[in-house]
Parts: structure tokens; sequence; C-alpha cells
């Protein structure tokens, strides 16, 4: 069987809006991209979804951004978290 694996690019969008919080540049951010998997002659694909990782000495926090959908999730409970609550998130890590 032969998958085929697009690359997607990291909305600049989600970029501007988490480069925005306040303080966030004393953190160490990662943006990862997202990937659309085909498996060839069917018709199943998966979406990977882009991956934000924002991490200091201690802990790590990951947040899962899936493309055509303004909403974060946090990766270990698929939870939509709001903009304010990774605002929070960030104040407890610094």
């Amino acid at each position: 069987m032969k998958i085929t694996i697009e690359p997607l690019e990291f909305p600049i969008s989600v970029k501007e809006k988490l480069l925005k919080i306040p303080k966030i540049s004393k953190l160490h951010i990662e943006f990862v991209n997202g990937k659309n998997i085909h498996f060839d002659k069917t018709n199943l694909s998966i979406n990977e979804p882009h991956k934000v990782i924002i991490s200091n000495e201690e802990s790590c926090i990951i947040l899962l951004s899936y493309p055509n959908d303004n909403n974060f999730y946090l990766k270990d409970s698929l939870e939509i978290i709001t903009l304010e609550y990774i605002k929070f998130l960030i104040l407890k890590m610094l």
C-alpha cells in the first residue's frame, strides 16, 4: 500500500495569536507543522494536527491546532481551550 504524506504549512494567524501573549517570549515555543497522510487506492486519510510546544525547564504544554479550525486543544485531553486559559497556563509557567 502506497502512502502519500502532504506537509501542511503552519497558519500565520495561529502563530500571531500566540506570540501576542504577554511574556511568552520568556518561554521556549516551537511550532510543528501538521500533515495530511493519504492511503492511495482507498478513501482513508489522516489529518495530523499542527502542534505548539510551550516549555520551560520544568514543564511543557502541547497544544493541537487543526487546519480550518480556530480552536486550540490540549494534547492530553483534546478539550477545547481558550486563549485566556492559555495565557493563564503561561503565567503559571513563569
